[in-house]
């Protein structure tokens, strides 16, 4: 096959925010030789507001962690994107300490639940049972503060990194709580005897409230189970000092374009959308054992030296009929996701021996867990113009089998609508609520009408009230089922390590030599799993072809 062909000094694969940064930072440093292809008919990756005459929804990345030092926060401050009330730095509160006085203790366990309306309760925050009952906020918000020091208490735990033993965030962070409510209410979590029903039900609701503040803490750190996650490496990640959930005026896009805006023009004639990465070739010169490969071909028909490399292309733009060329160049920058390298690292390059067995283990150690959104919309809120968080406390009927579902034993996973760990009013756009998924993609495979219903059943049952309508409009995201994110951001689980993220960012085929380079948020070791990580990395990496271009003797 005789495929058109393209020679350019460097391409870099995906428009996402480590892509855009790099070639932000190229185009500021008048390195223009380079093309972007991306594999969506839009640019930001993981980054996707959702733009309507009414407002906008973030369908993935919503906020910008910390403040002080964070080069994305710098941006949007310059280009007045930052919502009112985070111009100013806002220290987070140091991690409390655990004290004797955590849990609000009842006076009587009927005292707890209490007869919700929607239409008049003037609380903020809310915490629904499934019976449609609401938990005392001032006992509901002790167990969370309590929950949240354990939480903050993990984090700054001092584990030698080279100890082998390691123990899951999640059995730390129940052990705590039962030790807690243990020395300060008298009750026994991990004892399941039904002795007094006042006493059972009190550990029910407890155990709700552990399960869905632990869901939450599934989102956070880009898991599907707290308990899959390294407790030895929770400290790994520092975010930049000041608050640590910045909201933007109209969402995180914005960000992007201003990062392009002084080369709009530069950038976009460089960039083609819907155009995906079928195949990187390099030289079989380049392994220690040439004769051992057998498609030394393509390389050699394209190529004339053995530090280019071949980059096959397929141009989609044109569904009906897809083509295929040849891009020949000097460094191929490749800012795909974690869950796409999981996937895809034995197949998108060659030789493969070329991949050394270091960074295949760095891919397969890390995690990459997936959060997803259901926006509902409707005519009309039909809640209380006050509410702004409502919790769904799924209070467990059975204690023996309390944390099944945390774990998705005995097939719970096609419960999908147990799942969703909260709803929260959309500021951004009237009359609408924001549906959190975490631990579950089962969803991902229903039609939006069926969810809707399901929606709406758990909204009638939360709220006791039946005649909550239909939203009229439904999306939701799914960041799974597409095939280039394969997921939404990655996490440290047990048996990883933080130079994984060092490992994967090395260049191929080495330092001195760098054909094919990595970014992205899991290439950041200490920046994981957020946009600061992508904008660095592709810092990062945008200097490195900066640096290699002036030195290399063959310009």
């Amino acid at each position: 096959m005789n495929y058109q062909v393209i020679n350019v000094k460097c391409v870099i694969i995906g428009a996402g925010m480590a892509g855009i940064s790099a070639s932000a930072n190229l185009l500021d440093n008048d390195y223009k030789d380079f093309l972007v292809f991306e594999a969506l008919e839009r640019i930001g990756g993981r980054i996707c507001t959702f733009n309507t005459d009414r407002g906008y929804l973030e369908l993935g990345a919503q906020w910008i962690h910390g403040q002080q030092g964070n080069p994305v926060y710098e941006i949007a401050q310059k280009n007045d994107l930052v919502a009112p009330g985070f111009e100013k730095f806002l220290q987070n509160p140091v991690a409390p300490k655990i004290d004797e006085k955590n849990l609000f203790p009842p006076a009587n366990n009927q005292s707890l639940l209490q007869t919700f309306n929607a239409k008049t309760d003037c609380d903020k925050t809310l915490f629904l049972t499934q019976s449609g009952q609401k938990i005392s906020y001032k006992f509901a918000n002790s167990v969370y503060d309590t929950l949240t020091k354990i939480i903050l208490g993990a984090e700054l735990l001092s584990i030698d990194p080279k100890s082998k033993t390691d123990n899951r965030v999640g059995d730390y962070f129940y052990d705590k709580f039962c030790e807690i409510v243990r020395n300060e209410m008298r009750k026994d979590l991990l004892d399941h005897t039904v002795q007094d029903l006042n006493d059972y039900d009190l550990k029910r609701l407890l155990n709700g409230l552990f399960i869905q503040r632990d869901r939450r803490e599934n989102i956070r750190n880009g898991c599907y189970n707290i308990f899959d996650v390294s407790l030895k490496n929770f400290s790994c990640y520092k975010e930049f000092p000041g608050h640590s959930y910045v909201e933007l005026k109209r969402g995180l896009t914005p960000v992007l374009d201003a990062l392009i805006s002084k080369h709009k023009n530069e950038f976009y004639s460089r960039l083609y959308l819907r155009h995906y990465l079928k195949k990187i070739i390099l030289s079989p010169e380049l392994i220690d054992v040439p004769d051992c490969y057998n498609r030394p071909s393509l390389h050699s028909t394209y190529a004339k030296t053995a530090q280019k490399a071949v980059v096959i292309i397929c141009d989609a733009s044109n569904p009906e009929k897809p083509r295929d060329f040849v891009v020949v160049c000097e460094h191929i920058l490749c800012t795909m996701s974690l869950g796409y390298m999981k996937e895809n690292i034995n197949i998108f390059l060659e030789p493969l021996s070329l991949i050394s067995e270091a960074k295949r283990l760095a891919i397969s150690r890390l995690g990459f867990g997936c959060t997803n959104k259901i926006f509902l919309v409707y005519e009309a809120p039909f809640w209380n113009e006050k509410m702004n968080l409502l919790n769904l406390i799924w209070v467990p009927e059975d204690l023996n089998f309390r944390l099944d579902k945390l774990n998705h034993r005995n097939d719970t996973k096609k419960i999908w609508y147990e799942d969703m760990v909260k709803i929260e009013v959309v500021n951004s756009h009237p009359n609408t609520l924001s549906a959190w998924m975490t631990g579950n993609i089962e969803f991902e495979q229903l039609d939006e009408k069926t969810i809707g219903l399901r929606c709406t059943e758990n909204l009638r049952r939360f709220f006791n009230d039946p005649s909550i309508p239909e939203p009229k409009f439904v999306l939701r995201t799914k960041w799974f089922t597409n095939r280039y994110s394969r997921g939404t951001y990655s996490h440290m689980p047990i048996g990883s390590k933080p130079q994984d993220f060092d490992e994967i960012a090395r260049p191929i085929p080495g330092d001195s030599n760098p054909i094919v380079m990595f970014a992205g948020e899991a290439t950041v070791h200490d920046q994981f799993s957020n946009v600061n990580g992508a904008y660095l990395s592709g810092i990062r990496e945008s200097q490195r072809i900066l640096s290699f271009s002036k030195s290399s003797p063959r310009l």
